[in-house]
């Protein structure tokens, strides 16, 4: 049986196993929406963990590390800060975020920021911004998706045919089983991953330089600076990365998928106990870039897709069932966190975006009908996007942490600041978003600035942030505050249907 052969069977025994895992809590109990979008709040610290670590290990995260590492050096380092930086956030942040969820009945990102603006049209356009924002992240995981099949399979599964294979299966258990299916699934991916990457993380780096010190004495001498910024590039210097590391820190938890995630919690200390452990979830971020270094030393000729570097590795020194092991393993990367997109995507536009506008009088079984059935029209959207129109989405991508970071003023400070309001809302949230495209769609990212160079989401965010406080300071009025109360109590989310 040939390397390609033996791949494949192993890559797809991971694919199916997870996918069964995945379709029995829906298989076994029919789910109300509740239960199928935050999985019934009943979720403990094992459960609560998987779920949220679940996504920080993606498409990105397996292959982006060891590309980055290959491709542009120092700066890559910059992800190991990020999550533990984040977490400290959320464990202040998520513990707030859960109890209102409980007791108001909130499923959504959007039903969060109605909640405590009591502006519908703010929740709407929260939406709207949210769907534009996950609609290329899940387009990212189906292509890493095909690009790590297509690879492990040795040519002999293409990108499209193992996108449609997978994202039917994927498809499946979100239809069935909602949260908990992708809670299920992601038990497996992490245990894969992170045993998957470790194991060659080392391995490979001692294989062809006896150890991993080794490997970075040989770096060094090879390219000079390589491990110092601003490494490979030109512009990514410590500015770059403090900035960098601000705003992803803070824009971590503010992507609409973890704020249901959130609600999941059988309550605030489950959130507040996983936040102290998941940074230990960083060091794994090192195991794909001691690959990634390890390949620029050892590959005769460049890559054309830096991104490949691990798996082109694995290729090298392996047999077909080790990169069938990363084949699988790298797959349900792509797979878990797809699943959680395809789910929020779902809700947003079902929750955020149709019950808030002409859907209002819409009862809780015809909402969780549709939430179904639009999970199967973004998976049939994202697979053609994909395939036909690969590139259409990439200016949005590009902008996406820097774009859903903008959330992170009117969210927050909307939780902890008593004189947040409805307009500073508006104007912070609709300031930041234009300035994140402005800057970044006009090739202005890193943003030169005082012999800086600045994250240009980083520069956005603090813009938006000023306006946010100013004009909150300017417009907050405790007599008006309360007469919205008064007007909006009981005419959003805050009744259970």
């Amino acid at each position: 049986m040939g390397d390609e052969i033996v791949s494949l069977i192993v890559i797809f025994l991971f694919i199916i196993s997870a996918t069964i895992v995945g379709i029995m809590p829906g298989m076994k109990k029919k789910m109300n929406l509740e239960e199928w979008a935050v999985g019934g709040r009943n979720f403990g610290r094992w459960l609560s963990w998987f779920v949220l670590a679940g996504e920080i290990y993606t498409a990105f995260a397996f292959l982006g590390a060891s590309g980055w590492a290959y491709n542009r050096g120092a700066p890559t380092f910059y992800m190991i800060g990020y999550g533990a930086l984040a977490y400290v956030v959320g464990y202040y942040v998520l513990p707030k975020i859960s109890p209102l969820g409980k007791k108001y009945g909130l499923m959504t990102q959007p039903d969060l920021v109605e909640h405590l603006y009591k502006s519908r049209t703010l929740a709407v356009i929260t939406a709207i911004i949210g769907v534009a924002f996950l609609l290329p992240y899940l387009q990212l995981q189906l292509t890493g998706l095909g690009l790590i099949i297509e690879t492990c399979s040795y040519g002999q599964l293409t990108r499209i045919p193992a996108m449609l294979i997978a994202f039917v299966l994927v498809a499946s258990f979100v239809y069935l089983s909602g949260l908990k299916g992708v809670a299920a699934t992601a038990v497996i991916k992490d245990v894969a991953m992170i045993v998957a990457v470790a194991f060659f993380g080392l391995y490979l780096p001692i294989h062809y330089f006896g150890s991993v010190g080794g490997m970075f004495e040989a770096l060094d001498a090879a390219k000079p600076g390589f491990l110092t910024l601003p490494g490979g590039t030109k512009n990514f210097d410590v500015s770059w990365v403090m900035s960098t590391l601000t705003l992803t820190g803070l824009g971590f938890y503010m992507w609409p998928h973890f704020v249901p995630n959130s609600f999941s919690a059988r309550n605030p200390d489950v959130l507040r106990h996983n936040a102290v452990y998941l940074p230990l979830y960083q060091i794994c971020f090192l195991f794909p870039m001691l690959v990634g270094f390890t390949a620029l030393l050892v590959l005769d000729s460049p890559l054309k897709t830096p991104d490949m570097a691990f798996m082109t590795m694995v290729q090298k020194t392996f047999p077909g069932w080790a990169l069938g092991l990363v084949g699988g393993a790298g797959a349900l990367a792509c797979m878990i966190p797809a699943a959680d997109l395809l789910l929020s995507t779902s809700m947003l536009f079902t929750r955020g975006i149709y019950c808030k506008t002409i859907g209002q009088d819409a009862t809780p079984e015809h909402l969780a009908r549709l939430a179904r059935a639009t999970v199967l029209v973004i998976t049939a959207i994202a697979l053609c996007l994909a395939i036909y129109l690969p590139n259409m989405l990439v200016n949005l991508l590009l902008t996406g942490y820097s774009g859903v970071t903008q959330f992170f003023p009117m969210i927050v400070l909307g939780l902890f600041w008593k004189k947040a309001t409805k307009l500073g809302a508006y104007t912070g949230l609709i300031i930041g978003e234009i300035l994140v495209f402005a800057l970044i769609l006009g090739k202005m990212d890193p943003f030169p600035i005082a012999g800086m160079n600045l994250n240009a989401g980083f520069v956005a965010l603090v813009v938006n942030l000023v306006s946010y406080v100013a004009v909150s300071l300017i417009t907050y009025s405790p007599v008006k505050v309360e007469s919205e109360k008064h007007n909006y109590a009981g005419a959003g989310v805050v009744s259970k249907k």
